[in-house]
């Protein structure tokens, strides 16, 4: 089976919304290039210019079709981070997430990828999501596991130039359904 993700409209739920990156794209993927809490957990390298991270966004137009960006938007404070949906090399879908520090510990993160999830069921037809975790980073397993994703196991990527082991967690489409119905 071929997978293709299509772009999303804008997605919203009241209190985030999901929009497609704009040019602006860039100076978000500055700022949190100077968080240290994104480039801890997240493949974005620390301190890069306008001109680098432009660069970086530029390199996406080739990736159409296979990726999916959203910027993370709150009415108070947009844009707050990004979603991002991705075809692995393995072909699985995955899903991967990021907020600056104004966004976090609100529920910003688990709101953002609920929308993106439910999405990727209901209009792309997927059957099953999954992202990674780094050891240790308890915020975003809090996101996976109130998002329904579950635990399954470890995987061996590459993060910045090294081997690391990462959790594996895996939602399904079946699980999602059950859960809007309430059972």
């Amino acid at each position: 089976m071929t997978i293709a993700l299509a772009s999303p409209s804008p997605l919203r739920d009241g209190e985030v919304a999901l929009l497609p990156i704009d040019p602006g794209v860039a100076a978000l993927i500055v700022a949190a290039s100077h968080d240290p809490e994104v480039t801890r957990w997240t493949q974005i390298p620390e301190h890069l210019s306008l001109v680098d991270a432009g660069m970086v966004t530029a390199g996406w137009a080739m990736s159409r079709g296979s990726s999916v960006r959203l910027q993370v938007c709150t009415p108070e404070h947009a844009p707050a981070g990004m979603v991002t949906l991705w075809i692995n090399a393995e072909g699985e879908v995955e899903v991967g997430y990021w907020l600056l520090e104004a966004a976090r510990g609100r529920g910003v993160g688990r709101r953002a990828v609920a929308l993106v999830c439910e999405w990727a069921f209901e209009v792309c037809g997927l059957d099953r999501l999954q992202l990674t975790t780094l050891p240790g980073n308890v915020a975003s397993e809090r996101v996976a596991a109130a998002c329904a994703f579950v635990r399954q196991g470890t995987v061996i990527r590459d993060i910045k130039g090294s081997a690391r082991t990462l959790q594996l967690w895996v939602r399904r489409r079946d699980v999602a359904q059950r859960a809007s119905m309430g059972t």
